[in-house]
């Protein structure tokens, strides 16, 4: 495990596992932002099953989300795993230093090169910037979405830019919702039944950011709306995972390229894809905000926020 620290907080990550981020810890309260191991570190082959190995913290879903076979010639009978090759294997440190990590990996499977460099751009905001390179003859379609499985114990408020966004249930429900509400169901506040796990893809933003917002602590991500026009949301109230006796509340707010955890169920032009020869590139920033170093009784003021 390696660490890269601010003067206000401690990142861990995982170059043997996906490159993952296991936890970001405030250094003054101790607070942990993210769901914690549910099962010992180790790396997933690239034939494994990532829900068979530990969950928690942050992974990187690339080139799919979802497991199912590559959608385009001349890789059509491709199996790609459930949250994508990058969870597998092990990124290489090319460089390291108190406040960054720049990690790279080849695809074993795709004639691509990927490079991921994480660095706190301030004591509080900690960017992820992803390169990657087709050298092989045809385009690659690709989704990346984030997962980042942020700990929720109390009251919670999911804070989008003004607007009028549009969500959509994954595996669609074949209904279309205006956000926050679904059915009876206020996402952007209400807890679903303990024991259930809802994802959506909301489409639609005004602005390239989002913001989970708790008691001690608000969460920020912020991104480019051309390279990641999407976000999807993952609501867990003790549903998952659903084989263990360590069920965890989480939500999870995913930054993605297209409104799906698959690369077959939308049209071709709604997935972005790197012509051969060339390179894509992105990036992701995260901004932790604290109320208090302590848990307090009452939300502050969601205006603090809309900057």
């Amino acid at each position: 495990m390696l660490q890269i620290e601010s003067s206000d907080l401690v990142v861990e990550i995982l170059p043997e596992v996906g490159g993952k981020i296991a936890q970001i810890r405030n250094k003054f309260s101790g607070r942990e932002y993210f769901v914690p191991p549910q099962r010992p570190y180790r790396t997933i082959p690239a034939e494994g099953d990532w829900l068979q190995h530990d969950t928690s913290g942050m992974d990187d879903c690339f080139p799919n989300v979802a497991a199912g076979q590559y959608p385009d010639a001349p890789w059509s009978s491709l199996d790609l795993p459930d949250l994508g090759e990058w969870t597998h294997g092990i990124w290489e440190v090319t460089d390291i230093d108190k406040r960054e990590v720049s990690m790279k990996r080849s695809s074993t499977t795709l004639p691509y090169t990927a490079t991921k460099t994480t660095r706190f751009l301030s004591e509080r905001i900690l960017e992820s910037i992803y390169l990657v390179h087709n050298h092989g003859e045809a385009p690659i379609r690709y989704l990346w979405s984030a997962h980042p499985l942020i700990s929720v114990e109390g009251e919670y408020e999911v804070i989008l830019p003004p607007g009028e966004p549009q969500l959509r249930t994954f595996p669609s429900d074949g209904g279309s919702y205006s956000w926050p509400m679904w059915k009876d169901t206020d996402l952007s506040r209400d807890f679903l039944p303990s024991g259930k796990t809802l994802k959506v893809f909301v489409s639609g933003l005004s602005e390239g950011w989002c913001l989970l917002r708790q008691p001690a602590y608000s969460l920020r991500f912020t991104f480019d709306l051309n390279q990641l026009p999407a976000l999807g949301i993952w609501f867990n109230n003790y549903g998952f995972p659903t084989d263990s006796e360590k069920r965890f509340r989480c939500i999870a707010l995913e930054p993605c390229t297209s409104p799906t955890d698959l690369l077959d169920e939308l049209a071709s032009d709604a997935y972005q894809s790197i012509p051969p020869g060339a390179s894509v590139h992105w990036s992701l920033q995260m901004e932790i905000l604290p109320h208090d170093e302590e848990p307090s009784t009452k939300l502050p003021s969601a205006q603090q926020h809309q900057r």
